[in-house]
């Protein structure tokens, strides 16, 4: 009796992995790029995305802390906030990050305006993105270990 419930937990877990993995592409989170980069994820690196996932969250959060403090500067210096700017848009894009990536874009937008009120208001909402594309990605991960630890195999959703 027991195997029987521990399949259903692994189906119902395997089940709420491939909503939560599909939602992040309805949500416009995720694009294209990350399902190219799950492909090279194997039995050989099976951490692969992880890996590179929290290497892009540690980048991102640093570079979102820079931006953050040449906001609070007396003069804000928009050429460096751009330079930041082009290598986490890149980063994102890499990724496949979408809706960061099209922050990053508003943002660098916001730069060349030389507005500073919509250049907040566009700081905020790459901060909103970038902390929605983390969590998200975090639960997605959470979930494929708990599959793992049921003894389930993660599902190949394309």
């Amino acid at each position: 009796m027991r195997v029987i419930g521990r399949a259903m937990d692994v189906n119902r877990l395997q089940q709420t992995y491939s909503n939560h993995f599909l939602s992040l592409f309805d949500e416009g989170i995720l694009n294209q790029q990350f399902k190219e980069l799950r492909l090279l994820q194997d039995d050989n690196n099976p951490t692969f995305l992880f890996e590179i996932v929290s290497l892009f969250t540690e980048s991102a959060g640093t570079s979102i802390n820079e931006i953050r403090s040449y906001c609070n500067q007396p003069a804000t210096d928009f050429i460096k906030i751009k330079a930041l700017l082009f290598r986490l848009k890149g980063s994102s894009q890499s990724l496949g990050a979408q809706n960061v990536e099209i922050a990053c874009e508003n943002l660098r937008n916001g730069c060349d305006e030389y507005d500073l009120q919509n250049f907040l208001s566009c700081m905020e909402q790459l901060n909103l993105e970038f902390l929605k594309f983390k969590t998200k990605l975090e639960t997605l991960f959470k979930l494929e270990q708990q599959i793992v630890a049921a003894g389930g195999s993660i599902p190949n959703i394309q």
